[in-house]
């Protein structure tokens, strides 16, 4: 079992004792923070005989684990690793190919670096697959229900890495969604010093700027908690905690609570509610060029969405949009899910623009710093 060190001076263990402690490192992303793209930071992943490939790498904090394209490991025997399959429920992409143990270095600000070893899932195949269901599927994409043939994806092209948790549910589609996977919280040196000397805790904050990697008093301050719920796993690692606790409105009328997720993979937001909860629907042309539906449901323009997400002494993060309005945290357009329990929202990535995020793997905490385009609140319905 893996068990997380408490936020504690380690110094005293360094070989190195003029050394200063290794706790944290800023990693800038390649290009300014919008809602329309992806952030990306720079990485070279690689092995003892593996040659290092320099790749701007996605954060997606809706998933966890790094995935490559096999032909970027072109000195990767193609026989190495364990076979294992992942889904994206969001954009419907399936990933097929094996988790082999790879080293991923992060190139930060000022010339400084991190390095961390983890299974990076090598991709072989992959397919767009609407019709994929997490609870039935596994490793290949079904034709479809009229006998469609899945969209093959060029996987020369893929570079993801999920830095997320709180994913590993089963019917989620993804079993390898686990702690050990994920490349910020299993970080082993920082600037050539062994990350467990200094006096971070594993962990991160992501904010419009970038990413910090260790939590440390400084780099938390501001952001104000709340407390996670053990995840699946967490018997045997620690580090696994579920999806923090959200609440939302539309028109002015609350759902019954559920799990928020603050996605940087997506621009839109995804919206599920359950039982006869109304959320206003209208029906769009697929904007999807490989899409099998001609139609596809939105949430209507016009329509006033309000998030709470509650915190630890009775405040909360809130915010609030109109769809189809211009906002900074307002998202590129809202999708709603089947309506089942239990309910869930994806903020998108326009989040960022009202509150940096922060995980404490150690504690089990998520928190969230306003900018100028949020505050805090009391907590309660409005």
């Amino acid at each position: 079992m893996y068990v997380a060190e408490p936020f504690t001076e380690l110094s005293h263990h360094c070989p190195h004792k003029d050394a200063p402690p290794a706790s944290t490192i800023f990693l800038p992303y390649v290009h300014p923070f919008t809602t329309a793209s992806v952030p990306l930071v720079k990485t070279t992943i690689g092995d003892v005989d593996i040659e290092g490939v320099n790749i701007d790498m996605p954060i997606d904090t809706g998933s966890t684990g790094v995935l490559i394209g096999a032909p970027l490991l072109p000195t990767l025997d193609r026989k190495e690793g364990t076979p294992t399959y992942h889904f994206l429920t969001s954009s419907k992409i399936l990933y097929n190919g094996r988790l082999v143990n790879l080293t991923v270095q992060f190139h930060g600000s000022n010339g400084s670096y991190a390095k961390a070893r983890v299974p990076v899932f090598v991709v072989d195949k992959s397919w767009i697959c609407p019709w994929y269901d997490p609870k039935v599927h596994t490793l290949e994409c079904p034709t479809g229900p009229d006998g469609e043939e899945a969209t093959l994806r060029d996987t020369s092209q893929i570079t993801y890495m999920g830095v997320g948790f709180g994913r590993n549910k089963p019917g989620n589609g993804q079993p390898g969604a686990v702690p050990k996977a994920n490349p910020f919280l299993n970080i082993e040196s920082i600037n050539g010093r062994a990350f467990r000397c200094g006096s971070g805790r594993a962990g991160w904050t992501i904010s419009t700027k970038g990413v910090h990697i260790g939590l440390t008093n400084r780099n938390t301050r501001g952001f104000r908690f709340t407390k996670l719920a053990r995840g699946v796993t967490y018997e045997e690692d620690t580090r696994d905690w579920a999806m923090p606790k959200m609440s939302f409105s539309v028109d002015g009328r609350w759902a019954t609570p559920g799990h928020g997720l603050v996605d940087t993979g997506v621009a839109q937001m995804y919206i599920r509610a359950e039982g006869n909860f109304p959320i206003p629907v209208v029906k769009v042309k697929d904007p999807n060029r490989h899409g099998s539906d001609k139609e596809v449901d939105r949430v209507r323009q016009g329509t006033n969405i309000a998030v709470q997400f509650p915190l630890l002494g009775g405040r909360a993060a809130t915010y609030a949009f109109v769809v189809g309005e211009e906002g900074p945290m307002t998202p590129s357009f809202v999708a709603p899910g089947k309506q089942t329990p239990p309910p869930f929202l994806n903020t998108g990535r326009a989040f960022l623009h009202g509150y940096s995020i922060a995980f404490d793997a150690v504690r089990g905490r998520f928190g969230f710093r306003p900018t100028s385009n949020s505050k805090l609140t009391a907590a309660g319905r409005r």
